[in-house]
């Protein structure tokens, strides 16, 4: 069972406070990449799979997409959505990924930081292929396992300075992760690079990109130097594009 944690109110209204601050790691880091890596998507069929508020669904309807649809898990996010989507076409649903059913299929689908949350990593991608048209397009973010890997409440060591090293441990124990975050105990899987995109590349997928966040244009403009110093010594996600 996916933990549903964005289905707790004071968790959810810290999480949209924090999404919604424009120097977040998300706006700075991941979404830039996510945005790169989007092929054209006029007149096709797309899947946000996780579409959480709406945002990156918003983008891709600049772009004339033949039709959209968005699932979360959480019915706070969905709510979210149905009030920030500009477009009353777009078709928004509650259901976790394993539990999705439908009969269409899907030119191009994109996930914003949902599929660690899923167990069985295995069984989301073999579903992802299935819902995919042939030559589909699949894209998705991850927290970076070098981020996933420690099993230390303290990421950091602050010695000499602070800052100074990110923390990296049990790194190829491929397992539940339960981490402090917004105050609450959120449980995600950490699973290494290799198994990421070997998984795709055994149930059937073509590994078009493969990008890991670091410092940027955005970042170097906008961040102060403390924020700029962490990000250079880890990157917080991973994202992979890749091709049925």
């Amino acid at each position: 069972m996916v933990q549903n944690i964005y289905d707790d109110k004071e968790f959810f209204d810290k999480y949209i406070q924090l999404r919604n601050n424009p120097l977040s790691y998300n706006e700075i880091l991941e979404m830039p990449v996510m945005k790169q890596l989007l092929p054209s998507v006029n007149n096709m069929d797309v899947l946000d799979i996780g579409c959480g508020m709406g945002k990156f669904i918003n983008y891709i309807l600049t772009f004339n997409p033949n039709s959209i649809t968005g699932m979360d898990i959480s019915a706070n996010m969905i709510d979210y959505a149905r009030n920030e989507v500009t477009n009353e076409e777009v078709k928004l649903i509650v259901s976790d990924l394993m539990n999705f059913e439908t009969n269409e299929k899907y030119d191009v689908i994109v996930s914003s930081l949902a599929l660690h949350y899923i167990e069985n990593y295995r069984s989301a991608v073999e579903k992802i292929y299935g819902l995919l048209n042939p030559s589909g397009t699949f894209i998705f973010s991850s927290e970076h396992p070098i981020q996933t890997a420690t099993k230390q409440t303290e990421y950091w060591s602050h010695e000499p300075e602070e800052y100074n090293h990110y923390k990296m441990d049990h790194y190829f124990e491929e397992s539940l992760r339960t981490t402090q975050w917004i105050n609450k105990g959120v449980e995600r899987y950490h699973r290494t690079v290799s198994t990421l995109i070997n998984t795709l590349i055994e149930e059937g997928f073509t590994i078009e990109r493969v990008e890991e966040t670091g410092n940027n244009e955005y970042s170097l403009a906008k961040w102060d130097d403390a924020q700029i110093k962490k990000v250079n010594h880890y990157p917080p996600f991973i994202v992979i594009k890749a091709q049925k």
